[in-house]
């Protein structure tokens, strides 16, 4: 029974420190890991409109941020031919909604490397670009999710 007791107590507060890391990562410049964060303030703003992004081709993760929400988040990003591009799984993590809102209004700001970059996300239909696009993503990350995913081109615009 005492052993019981112990355990139930473990997961209660194991439970509440979760709630406390998520409530938290909201006032958080930026993601938090897995935990969507807070909007991206730190960093500088870089409003030299960005043709070349090969310089974000190493690196693993982004964060996002839509400029008609919030919250930030971790993402990935993909480079070819100089062009960003950002996947979107649509099922995973569950209740995943940023790339629904992305549709109707695609401007964004993403943190690369601690500088922000003001941008406009368009979804990429192109057969042609998602299959080279594709191929970079398998390379980049071996181990991804399953299931469908989206694709957002990334382009600079000005800052609003």
């Amino acid at each position: 029974m005492l052993v019981i007791r112990l355990l139930i107590r473990f997961v209660v507060v194991l439970a509440i420190l979760g709630a406390l890391a998520a409530v938290g990562a909201r006032y958080h410049d930026g993601p938090l890991g897995p935990l969507p964060g807070g909007p991206l303030v730190a960093g500088p703003l870089v409003t030299t409109p960005v043709s070349d992004w090969a310089f974000a081709a190493k690196v693993p993760e982004i964060e996002l941020q839509l400029d008609v929400q919030s919250k930030s988040r971790t993402t990935w990003i993909l480079v070819h031919d100089g062009k960003a591009y950002i996947p979107a799984s649509t099922e995973y993590p569950p209740g995943k909604t940023w790339h629904r809102v992305a549709l109707g209004d695609g401007r964004a700001v993403i943190r690369v490397d601690g500088k922000r970059y003001p941008v406009l996300l368009t979804k990429v239909d192109d057969p042609a670009v998602l299959e080279a696009v594709r191929s970079e993503a398998e390379k980049k990350y071996p181990k991804r999710p399953g299931g469908e995913a989206w694709l957002f081109a990334v382009t600079s615009r000005t800052a609003s």
